[in-house]
């Protein structure tokens, strides 16, 4: 019995000031939704940077490929800085008119649609 209340008494010195700093840092990124959307913006794009490197390494070794669908459904998500970068940092897919369109066309309408959302305000607290 001891031996569980030592571990108790641990965890609750270790694990609430790390719970409640992990509750303030959630607190302060999701109070404005630009910061939010920044943070959202820079994940998705750094997933992006991966599954291209990823599908580069596996088209190397002759394995099975990540789906254009998938890298697809992550550029439109907001992945298409990450999937166009990676596209010639690690020279992939830049021979396929799909991507060497698709994902510039993508960029440009996600760009055109960020213009109009500052300008409406919407990411204003």
């Amino acid at each position: 019995m001891a031996e569980n209340d030592f571990i108790d008494s641990v965890f609750e010195k270790v694990l609430t000031p790390v719970l409640a700093l992990i509750k303030l840092i959630i607190g302060l990124l999701f109070k404005n939704r630009l910061i939010a959307f920044i943070f959202y913006l820079i994940f998705v794009n750094i997933i992006a940077v991966i599954l291209m490197k990823r599908d580069k390494t596996y088209a190397e070794k002759g394995e099975r490929r990540i789906r254009e669908s998938t890298l697809f459904i992550v550029a439109l998500v907001g992945g298409s800085i990450g999937m166009y970068f990676s596209m010639f940092k690690f020279k992939h897919k830049t021979l396929h008119p799909q991507f060497s369109i698709g994902v510039p066309a993508i960029l440009c309408m996600q760009c055109a649609f960020l213009s109009y959302l500052a300008v409406t305000n919407i990411f204003s607290v």
